[in-house]
């Protein structure tokens, strides 16, 4: 069965069939039992909420031939038959999203005018209505400031801040609210019912949640969950929902709060493996810790869920202050973003990963290691000789804060500024050899082109680099300083460290290439304690 179908064979057929929007129907059934029906009427709230279908319940209960004493329709006579099964001419439903223009709504306009063929009235529903153009918005105006008596205007919307208070301020409007999990359920219930499904609660209550307070959408996945067959277990349910269990998630996340990168990576890579949506993975991650962060703020544990989640949310929210899961957030949120157009959709919740727990876990693994360091620094302040004299000398060159940019490149970056002409004609050997510049400005405008260039090309490699620092710029080599290992490594993959090098020489003028190292980014300028120095020896020399 297709899904329209299906979802038209559920759909409401009376007022109070609808659940969870009594702040609409209960006004819409006092005015049609009073008879007292406006020309126009707005509806507004989130997409599969039930808005069209209260349009057509208004559009039945205004013709029908049969009106019950408290408005609702009959379903029984020749105008509430042919509205529910579409044969109805005097009952228009139009997309505004394919309908945008003038022309359209004039067209609508002329046969507005001409009476209905054998109803009361003629109901025109126009969907998405916030998608007509300006000059479409006006042509409709004039018909909306003086209607036809036979004429009556059901305008739908999701974004009501882009329809004119001209529209506006001419239409009754009625805002529906996002369902409740304990309504959808209780719809799917009835729909489990009628088709004679044995489900368990565990199932309703995944469907409900995935559904994000969308009855449209619950029906959706219910029909796609009974594809399973007649009996339905949770597991059955997840496995064909392609949803991860909320232990997993929870695990994540708990590696994620504890700074447990490692862990957390390889939960969501097992995620990856047994082939579920990455995206609705993430998105289950957001939910937790939007839950966390509203139990940090307000104190209190309001989200419909089990005791037990309750009691592992309480739990995390006391290990992380406010901003921390803000920034965590923040990660996810982005991750949710590039994964709508990357290719590997385990990347960005890789990265998001790493933004959230790899930074703490790098300053506690700095922090065990500071004994080492101190044991080093000791042998360091002793006298000197030989390889570990010129050890010493390394330590020192590093800490000048003086880095080698040759004259290439600092031709290369100021060509849009012409130099001194004052200048000695010494200046001329910088063309010949590479000079030490003490600091990193002039390559400063080198790197933000190449970013530029580089978020054209590939968006993924352009978000690793943003957290990317250059180091020096020394004969036709770029050094990248990056914060987390990830990073680093993904930058450095052959087809990546390519397509950089490419757009680098491009931008440079001549070969270039690129060398990646772990790094906070930041040149030194003053003089560094001998720890600094002791670890500047370690890392040039790979001393571990």
């Amino acid at each position: 069965m297709l899904f329209m179908a299906f979802y038209h064979k559920y759909r409401a057929r009376t007022f109070g069939e609808m659940v969870g929007q009594e702040q609409v129907t209960g006004p819409l059934l006092a005015s049609v039992k009073a008879g007292k029906t406006v020309h126009a009427y707005l509806l507004t709230g989130p997409r599969g909420i039930g808005k069209t279908s209260v349009a057509r319940l208004l559009a039945k209960a205004i013709n029908c031939q049969k009106i019950g004493a408290d408005g609702e329709p009959c379903n029984a006579c020749d105008a509430c038959n042919d509205i529910n099964d579409g044969r109805s001419i005097d009952v228009t439903e139009i997309d505004a999203a394919s309908h945008t223009g003038v022309d359209d709504v004039r067209d609508l306009i002329e046969r507005v005018r001409l009476a209905p063929t054998s109803l009361k009235k003629k109901v025109y529903i126009i969907d998405e209505v916030h998608m007509l153009s300006k000059s479409a918005f006006n042509a409709l105006l004039k018909t909306l400031e003086e209607p036809p008596e036979h004429a009556v205007f059901i305008l739908a919307t999701t974004e009501t801040h882009k329809i004119p208070a001209t529209i506006l301020s001419r239409a009754q409007r009625y805002d529906f609210k996002r369902a409740t999990k304990t309504e959808i359920i209780e719809n799917l219930k009835k729909i489990a019912l009628a088709e004679k499904v044995e489900i368990d609660d565990d199932s309703f209550d995944l469907i409900a949640k995935a559904a994000a307070g969308g009855h449209r959408d619950a029906v959706s996945l219910f029909e796609k969950v009974l594809s399973g067959g007649k009996k339905l277990t949770i597991d059955k349910t997840r496995k064909i929902l392609g949803l991860p269990e909320d232990r997993e998630v929870i695990d994540f996340l708990e590696a994620v709060i504890g700074s447990e990168a490692g862990v957390a990576l390889k939960i969501a890579g097992a995620i990856y493996q047994k082939g579920f949506d990455m995206s609705e993975f993430n998105r289950l991650a957001i939910e937790r810790l939007r839950q966390i962060l509203m139990l940090q703020f307000t104190g209190l544990n309001v989200a419909e869920d089990t005791e037990e989640n309750l009691r592992i949310i309480e739990k995390l929210a006391g290990r992380k202050t406010t901003d921390e899961t803000l920034k965590m957030l923040e990660s996810f949120i982005e991750a949710g973003i590039l994964l709508k157009d990357v290719a590997y959709p385990l990347l960005p919740i890789e990265m998001a990963v790493v933004k959230s727990a790899g930074e703490e876990a790098e300053q506690q693994r700095s922090g065990e290691a500071e004994s080492s360091i101190k044991k080093i620094q000791k042998e360091a302040e002793k006298p000197q000789s030989g390889a570990a004299e010129g050890i010493q000398k390394e330590a020192e060159k590093q800490s000048s804060g003086e880095i080698e940019i040759p004259a290439s490149a600092i031709l290369s970056a100021s060509e849009e500024s012409p130099g001194d002409p004052s200048a000695s004609p010494q200046d001329d050997k910088l063309n010949n050899r590479d000079v030490p510049v003490p600091v990193l400005e002039m390559i400063g405008d080198i790197w933000q082109k190449i970013l530029d260039e580089m978020k054209k090309d590939n968006g993924t490699l352009y978000a690793l680099l943003r957290d990317a620092k250059p180091l020096g710029f020394t004969g036709n080599k770029l050094t990248l300083g990056f914060k987390f290992k990830f990073h680093k490594e993904k930058v450095s993959e052959a087809k990546n460290r390519a397509l950089l090098e490419k757009i680098a020489s491009e931008i440079v003028g001549h070969s270039c290439q690129v060398e990646s190292k772990i790094s906070d980014g930041k040149p030194k300028t003053e003089a560094t304690s001998p720890a600094e120095q002791i670890a500047a020896v370690e890392e040039v020399f790979e001393i571990e």
